[in-house]
């Protein structure tokens, strides 16, 4: 490129002569070349005029991308790459960052004395802006500071020259003067979320691929076959912005890499995850509330509108063992056609937030090819829209948020060192139609679990919680889980419990090694459900555990009877 940008970072070139890799892009597809290779350099671009993505490919098949040595840098907050409905489409050596940044940062200079609000003295080199979604680090360890309360609902403002005050209830019980600040954003109004996105894909590989931010998700698969390969992928701060000082203290503004609702899970294999705003990587699936249930068929809700939901040849169910059946047509209706009673209506209305009756306006009418045995009011679940069959392996994760799991896959070899550690749960309201068979978990090392912020509502209480909730303070019953192998993992200097079990059936939990445990007062993450801080190992409501070798090593004084198992 031959003009400057307005974030010269220390480490970027440009490409000589290369204003615009898209249309040579364009042009090669059209030709039907199956390998392109893209000048290496820095291409600061934005979306072309009526579209929100800078970078979209779509529709493509058996295709190499060569991108090594480039850099996409988005001048607009909003989808840096959409890759939509491809096919076995390799994309390799790609970096996805932003300038603007999608956030800023600085260091706290003056707390409230009334808690209410704090200031911060922004770092140079980074942008002049009131974002309001706040992370307080450590400065020693560059790193979310222990024991910080969420901080949902703030509110920030210029107070003068790079000064920021950030506003909300006890914010000062959270920071002191000299504790360092991230301060994300969203997308523009105008803009979506996310680096780099997948939808409707199969089979596409994202080959050493690195996002150093993003106003959204880092990367985000979502639909389609799935069985996306993410080898060797970085989701890492950038360098340093012009003119500053400090090292960026965030990578992307939300999730790092998150894959939903598609049918084979991915394979997540040598990556390194850093200082992303929220979870780490996760595979989601949710359940369909029956609005209408007539022979075979069926008017469903979705629980998440922004997906598809499920598909022709897609199976439904309400729990593991029991009966499924295949759609074998599908269309979207609206409120008014589908025919729906109006005490179903009513109760829809009426629904409290995260309860069984509140749903997506996103309602589904299905045929199935055989009854099932439900009504209005129960819910369904799929087994082909939860992305079963990933492999998440040989990964590197620094970062505060979750490995968040909802699907059943294979977990093994990794090296975790976050706060909030390995969760797996269907994070749905008691009643809700859920099923996971076949986790495997092993030779995993997990480092410093348990202080993240304290949430005595939440069932994620252990470095490795495998749970189900029946309702805000009850575990659900065994059979949400099944055939779970725990294996030869280690878990070092956690605090608070380092493996909870709940809801499931036929488990495996054989040499693991509890290294240094409870020497530090936990918090009280899973008050609500009982769950004892001071355990090592927690089970309840399971059926057929078996554990054997599970040593706890060097316990410190916090530490109370090591397992518990209540049936």
């Amino acid at each position: 490129m031959r003009t400057a940008v307005a974030l010269a970072l220390s480490a970027w070139t440009f490409a000589a002569g290369a204003e615009d890799f898209r249309p040579m892009v364009a042009d090669a597809l059209a030709r039907g070349e199956k390998r392109i290779v893209i000048p290496p350099g820095i291409y600061r671009l934005e979306p072309d005029q009526g579209t929100k993505s800078v970078w979209r490919i779509a529709n493509v098949r058996d295709t190499e991308i060569i991108a090594d040595g480039v850099t996409l840098l988005s001048a607009k907050l909003t989808r840096a790459v959409e890759i939509g409905d491809c096919e076995r489409l390799t994309l390799r050596g790609l970096v996805v960052d932003y300038d603007p940044l999608p956030f800023t940062q600085g260091e706290v200079v003056t707390v409230a004395g009334d808690r209410g609000w704090i200031e911060v003295k922004l770092h140079a080199g980074y942008p002049r802006k009131p974002y309001a979604r706040i992370d307080v680090v450590d400065p020693a360890t560059r790193y979310r500071k222990r024991g910080m309360p969420f901080l949902w609902g703030t509110m920030a403002e210029i107070r003068g020259d790079g000064l920021v005050r950030v506003s909300r209830e006890g914010i000062g019980a959270a920071a002191v003067p000299g504790d360092l600040v991230s301060l994300s954003t969203g997308p523009a109004p105008d803009g979506i979320p996310h680096g780099i996105s997948l939808d409707r894909c199969a089979a596409v590989v994202l080959d050493h691929v690195t996002v150093h931010s993003a106003p959204g998700m880092g990367i985000i698969e979502c639909d389609g076959e799935g069985g996306t390969r993410m080898l060797g992928c970085r989701v890492v701060p950038g360098p340093m912005p012009g003119g500053a000082k400090q090292e960026r203290l965030l990578s992307t503004s939300w999730d790092a890499i998150q894959s939903k609702t598609i049918r084979r899970g991915p394979v997540v294999d040598g990556c390194e995850i850093r200082d992303a705003g929220d979870d780490s990587w996760s595979v989601q699936s949710a359940d369909f509330m029956v609005l209408r249930a007539a022979g075979t068929k069926l008017v469903v809700a979705c629980r998440d509108e922004y997906t598809v939901g499920v598909l022709t040849g897609d199976r439904l169910g309400t729990r593991l063992g029991g009966d499924f059946a295949m759609i074998v047509s599908r269309r979207e209706v609206k409120r008014g056609e589908a025919g729906v009673s109006p005490d179903v209506l009513s109760k829809l209305d009426g629904a409290a937030a995260w309860s069984l009756w509140k749903v997506s306006p996103k309602w589904l009418e299905l045929v199935i090819d055989r009854d099932l045995p439900v009504r209005e009011g129960e819910s369904v679940f799929s087994a082909d829209r939860m992305g079963n069959g990933f492999r998440f392996s040989n990964n590197r994760i620094r970062s505060a948020g979750r490995v968040l799991v909802k699907a059943a896959g294979v977990i093994e070899d990794n090296l975790l060192d976050t706060p909030h550690a390995l969760v797996v749960c269907p994070e749905l309201p008691g009643g809700a139609a859920a099923g996971i068979e076949g986790l495997v978990i092993r030779r995993n090392t997990i480092r410093r679990a348990g202080w993240f912020c304290p949430a005595p509502w939440s069932s994620q209480a252990g470095a490795l919680s495998i749970t189900a909730t029946a309702g805000p303070r009850t575990l659900g019953p065994a059979g949400v889980f099944a055939n779970v192998r725990i294996e030869d993992n280690v878990f070092e200097d956690g605090v608070g419990p380092g493996l909870v079990i709940s809801s499931a059936r036929g488990v495996v939990v054989r040499g693991n090694r509890f290294v240094r445990p409870h020497h530090s007062k936990p918090n009280d993450t899973g008050a609500a459900y009982g769950i004892s801080s001071s355990s090592v190992i927690w089970i309840e409501n399971c059926e057929g555990v078996s554990q054997d070798g599970n040593p706890v090593i060097d316990p410190g004084p916090f530490a109370g009877d090591p397992v518990v198992n209540k049936p």
